[in-house]
């Protein structure tokens, strides 16, 4: 399986369900994913969550992409015997509001203008 860089920032809205879904894609331990909070003036609360590292080149193409996102979402949700709990246009609203990207994480960090929460 080839790896690659990626950065995701996500909303509050959307952390669990893309924590979730993250494991129902690869199957690894995704406890870390979406742990450090990220917010406009650096002061809690968080409004956003950044992840960065190693992924699967596939998983960072299809977080990338909402149509592609909605299909294998479903498909793994299904496989699962679940029901995938949401539209297309909700996954796509969902997605709009993230930032994913192969950039390190404090260029993808200014650019949604976001710091780090301090601790």
């Amino acid at each position: 399986m080839a790896y690659t860089f990626g950065t995701f920032i996500v909303t509050n809205a959307v952390r669990a369900n893309l924590h979730d879904l993250s494991q129902r894609l690869d199957r690894a331990n995704t406890d870390g994913m979406f742990t450090t909070g990220l917010s406009a003036t650096g002061i809690a609360p968080a409004t956003h969550w950044i992840s960065t590292g190693m992924v699967p080149a596939a998983y960072l193409n299809v977080m990338g992409d909402p149509v592609r996102l909605y299909n294998v979402a479903k498909k793994a949700y299904e496989d699962d015997g679940d029901v995938f709990p949401f539209t297309q246009a909700q996954v796509t609203n969902a997605l709009s509001k993230c930032d994913v990207s192969a950039d390190p994480p404090f260029d993808a960090m200014t650019r949604m203008g976001l710091q780090l929460v301090a601790a």
